[in-house]
């Protein structure tokens, strides 16, 4: 579903209406100290650069009713005023997550940096030069902090492997609770990453600066793209890390994150087990091994979702499984009892690795069933609301339910939220976001993409269909990498370099393609010891051909 489908009318002249910029441009924002509850706790280094304040904006920008909403923002200013070059505005994926310990923590590693650092230098000359900036997306802590409250229903079963009427009666009754719940606020339907694009235009002009510069992570490549769609007169450098498909929207990402992290299953996890299942004491066969895979309990299957990230792992599930169906022990006690009786495997040191991977296994089994914690109840919010107000959810209620039957038998990783989502979108009454012509986004100038290339929360296919359809984007690609947010989270001086000085001055490596790769991702530490001439920095290597299997047979 291309965000395209509903464009902006005359988008160029968005910057120029009253109701965006000559009602807010002059309104200043008040700095103080910034609440732990913003921020966390900081080290002390960054001083009274620290700031955070609120601003006063509409709810609606394009079309103001007098309704307003205070957004927050936290700025970590320019260590040298009289080098201040502009603003880089960070935006740390989600939706829901909250940007305010992430650009601390980054504002202090950055201005411990060396300027004569060859690898990290760019990182002090833009903690110099920059106000680092994060605005708060409404409905989080310091921009309403809103939540969904409301009566809740019955829960229902594992969706997965409860398919039937009475449970999925259930999972609608739940989505309509959240629905009902999240909708009470009044601001609710003006949680939108269009208006948080606005609200970072804003801030924009409070400060003074001709461009904005930004860094996002994840779903904050959608809000850079967006805000770049809106404002690209505006628009400075935009480096995307792990970049959500914000082409194709909320729904195919999900299902590319599903199908990526089937194919890591099978390929780390599956494929080792299959080549020597004798070793994991599995008998010789490996078609039995995978029938066994396929046909694991309903009740291990939900028990240990998302947790059979081993070929280790995987075969002691495999064999509490068989112990499940010949015995069904009634207690974590028996179930414990065949395990301390049992040989997992004649190799002694992977015998003793199984045994504790049993044992915690069955723990979790035979665990009392309680709610999930609850975390950051605003973030809920803010994750439901900006993916209900941004696109339209138009599938029907047996559209739905038949995608979440096939996902069941293909995808051992599926365990129904995508399936929750969509019904809760679907019912809580359109989007509220004017989605931009994207096609703005592709007179820009030349962006970053950084993407590992085993990610499977925002896999490299994603990041290829943007690559594609921008003959201005580049990609920096990090090979053997499964790093979900890649940038300042590495010891790789070929990634930390490409990005810091992108960010820094927009030069991109000159080679003879838009994609070029970092082979390694983590440094030896041995290279950081004292009297040790670190090696060679290597630039990237440009890369030829599909960067990820071709097709989109997953939409």
């Amino acid at each position: 579903m291309p965000v395209s489908r509903r464009p902006l009318v005359a988008l160029a002249a968005l910057a120029c209406l009253p109701a965006v910029c000559g009602a807010t441009s002059n309104l200043p924002i008040v700095w103080n100290t910034c609440p732990e509850s913003w921020v966390g706790r900081a080290s002390g280094v960054l001083g009274a650069r620290l700031q955070c304040g609120r601003m006063r904006a509409p709810l609606d920008h394009v079309a103001p009713d007098g309704r307003t909403i205070d957004v927050g923002v936290i700025r970590i200013r320019a260590a040298e005023t009289t080098q201040r070059e502009g603003a880089v505005f960070f935006h740390v994926g989600g939706p829901g997550e909250h940007p305010g310990k992430l650009l601390r923590s980054m504002g202090e590693g950055w201005s411990r940096m060396s300027l004569d650092d060859p690898d990290e230098g760019d990182k002090r000359r833009l903690a110099d030069r920059y106000d680092l900036v994060a605005v708060i997306p409404r409905g989080l802590v310091g921009s309403g902090a809103y939540r969904c409250e409301g009566d809740q229903p019955l829960p229902h079963a594992f969706l997965p492997t409860h398919p039937d009427d009475a449970n999925w009666q259930l999972v609608v009754e739940e989505a309509q609770a959240t629905v009902n719940a999240c909708t009470a606020p009044p601001q609710a339907r003006y949680v939108n990453t269009e208006q948080h694009a606005h609200d970072m235009d804003m801030v924009r002009r409070v400060l003074g600066d001709e461009r904005l510069h930004f860094y996002g992570i994840s779903y904050g490549g959608m809000v850079g793209a967006w805000y770049a769609s809106i404002y690209p007169t505006h628009t400075g450098r935009l480096l995307l890390d792990s970049p959500m498909d914000f082409i194709h929207g909320y729904r195919s990402a999900a299902l590319l994150a599903l199908v990526a992290r089937q194919r890591a299953f099978t390929e780390n996890v599956v494929a080792p087990l299959l080549r020597d299942p004798a070793r994991y004491g599995l008998g010789e066969s490996a078609d039995t091994v995978a029938t066994a895979i396929d046909d694991l309990p309903a009740r291990a299957r939900e028990a240990w979702a998302r947790q059979l990230d081993s070929p280790a792992r995987l075969a002691a599930a495999l064999r509490l499984a068989g112990w499940l169906d010949s015995d069904n022990p009634p207690t974590l006690e028996s179930m414990t009892r065949f395990i301390d009786r049992a040989t997992f495997s004649s190799d002694q040191g992977l015998d003793r690795r199984l045994r504790l991977e049993a044992g915690q296994l069955a723990r979790r089994l035979y665990a009392v069933s309680s709610a999930d914690s609850p975390g950051e109840p605003e973030g809920d919010f803010v994750r439901i609301a900006m993916g209900c107000n941004d696109v339209p959810w138009p599938r029907s209620e047996a559209e739905i339910r038949e995608s979440s039957r096939r996902y069941a038998g293909r995808f051992l990783g599926f365990i129904g939220d995508e399936t929750l989502e969509e019904l809760t979108c679907s019912r809580w009454g359109g989007p509220t976001a004017r989605q931009p012509d994207l096609t703005a986004l592709g007179r820009a100038s030349p962006f970053l993409l950084i993407q590992s290339e085993m990610d499977t929360s925002t896999p490299l296919t994603g990041a290829s269909h943007i690559l594609d359809a921008f003959t201005n984007a580049r990609m920096l690609l990090v090979r053997g990498s499964s790093l979900h947010g890649v940038f300042n989270f590495t010891t790789s001086s070929c990634i930390e370099r490409t990005a810091a000085r992108y960010l820094l001055t927009g030069a991109l490596p000159v080679t003879r393609s838009r994609a070029f790769a970092c082979d390694e991702f983590f440094a030896n530490p041995l290279d950081a010891l004292p009297g040790r001439t670190p090696p060679a920095a290597v630039e990237p290597s440009p890369m030829d051909g599909p960067l990820a299997p071709v097709g989109h047979e997953e939409f």
